[in-house]
């Protein structure tokens, strides 16, 4: 799938392909996506345990990626959403943002997120909830 994004097109791929742990982590970095870079070895689990991985690429350079977890019946999880600064508000993230809503059509969508992108995701819809909890298990 092609759009005009930014000043160039930008296509969104579905799968690993051309992806690396070097380029997600310096995606993550630039973004700025708020956690903690893991190793390459476990940015690399992350994503090949994703159900779906979808990655925004203007020529070659990767300018976008979400990643969802889901059961495809009830819930799926959208762990990973980032845009490279120079194309946000171009529609890069809300095209990556409708792949993942149509893959993941008829379950739920829960995201967790900071404070620094609140209005992205109410703007496209997302409602916040107070009824959750989480866990840390140390490995």
């Amino acid at each position: 799938m092609k759009f005009e994004g930014a000043t160039e097109s930008v296509e969104i791929r579905e799968g690993l392909e051309g992806l690396t742990p070097a380029r997600i982590a310096t995606l993550y970095r630039r973004a700025p996506l708020v956690r903690s870079i893991y190793s390459a070895e476990q940015i690399w689990s992350m994503y090949e345990a994703s159900t779906h991985v979808y990655a925004a690429w203007q020529n070659d350079h990767l300018v976008g990626i979400a990643r969802v977890l889901s059961d495809g019946v009830l819930q799926s999880y959208l762990c990973d959403l980032a845009v490279e600064p120079d194309v946000q508000r171009s529609g890069v993230g809300k095209a990556l943002l409708n792949r993942i809503v149509e893959a993941c059509r008829g379950t739920e969508l829960i995201l967790r997120d900071s404070t620094l992108s609140a209005s992205f995701y109410e703007h496209l819809g997302f409602k916040r909830v107070d009824n959750a909890w989480r866990m840390n298990i140390k490995g």
